[in-house]
């Protein structure tokens, strides 16, 4: 029989803790505030800088190529949130080949959307397959598994157009990435409608939960009896469709095709996953602070093009973001074990 005694100090540790409507606001919402706020901070910096910096006008162009590299991150952002040093630098290789091979099978027609879609579908599921099964079944790290797949990527993407890019961009896709609906860029349409998809995607299903838990503890996701090498599979198969698709959106945006034009992508995509907060120990993130980190990327370079920075600089600038990321991820206490 427990006395009155042990009764109250139970009850005392099974007491929920209460937070405060503010503590559960910042509690649900503090993974967005850094980049909110560096995103408001290079507003006004730019503002300063080149009046009209903050125009609506301008507003939508930077969302609109930061939708771009915001679709470089979905891949990204899955694969590092599956864990075991998850990381894609093949992101901007399957990007170049996307737009050269959608302007190819398209040939600037609209009718041939469709088949260029399929095509890049089917490529990108098998080049996302090899990446996983050699990660999963060869035990290759992600980082030199997806490098070297780089090197395959634009190798084929150079044989299948022999260097000279041909066909172009359907005025469906140029439409799709300069045109605008009641003056918001369609471009930032498709942004916020891939924010929803991909969120649901991975908070409401049980692919999401299980990629999770497998990113967290594989162990613990084994042992809980999560088929996690399917899991791991299916995200790189994921990351390589949405790659070689964010190709085509690209090329739409552009309006042509050119040999490695989504180079830049692999290391930004890094960079903006973990300023939206996504842990490079993989199991904690959300698509949606990847969408931010896009954001503040494609701020921070209009506000050194405003500052008249040249091209070598602002490469510099964004190389030392990297490397600082790059300290992080080799300081986490996980990765070291």
């Amino acid at each position: 029989m427990q006395s009155q005694t042990q009764i109250e100090v139970k009850n005392q540790h099974e007491e929920p803790i209460k937070f405060s409507g503010f503590q559960k606001w910042k509690s649900r919402y503090k993974l967005y505030i850094p980049s909110l706020s560096a995103s408001i901070l290079l507003l006004i910096l730019g503002q300063i800088l080149s009046p009209g910096f903050a125009s609506l006008s301008n507003i939508g162009n930077i969302l609109s190529m930061a939708t771009v590299l915001a679709i470089a991150t979905i891949g990204q952002t899955i694969i590092i949130i599956s864990g075991k040093e998850g990381i894609d630098l093949s992101v901007g290789a399957m990007m170049s080949m996307g737009a050269l091979l959608g302007a190819e099978f398209s040939q600037g027609m609209n009718d041939k959307i469709w088949l260029a879609i399929l095509v890049l579908v089917v490529i990108g599921s098998v080049f996302g397959f090899i990446n996983a099964a050699a990660i999963q079944w060869l035990d290759i790290p992600p980082l030199v598994m997806t490098l070297g797949m780089t090197s395959v990527v634009n190798g084929f993407a150079l044989a299948y157009t022999k260097g000279q890019p041909t066909g172009g961009a359907p005025s469906l896709l140029i439409q799709l990435g300069t045109g605008h609906l009641a003056s918001i860029p369609l471009m930032v349409i498709l942004g916020m409608i891939l924010i929803v998809i991909v969120e649901v995607l991975l908070r409401k299903t049980r692919y999401g939960r299980n990629l999770y838990l497998s990113g967290s503890n594989h162990k613990a996701a084994l042992i809980a009896g999560i088929q996690v090498n399917k899991t791991v599979f299916l995200t790189y198969i994921i990351a390589g469709i949405a790659g070689t698709l964010g190709g085509l959106i690209l090329l739409g945006f552009t309006g042509t095709a050119q040999l490695e034009m989504g180079k830049d992508y692999s290391l930004l995509s890094i960079a903006a996953v973990v300023i939206g907060g996504t842990a490079l120990t993989g199991g904690e993130g959300k698509f949606s602070g990847s969408a931010l980190g896009s954001i503040v990327l494609v701020l921070l370079t209009s506000v050194l093009i405003a500052l008249k920075m040249p091209a070598g600089i602002r490469e510099l600038i964004q190389g030392v973001i990297l490397l600082l990321i790059l300290m992080m991820y080799s300081r986490a206490p996980k990765l070291r074990q």
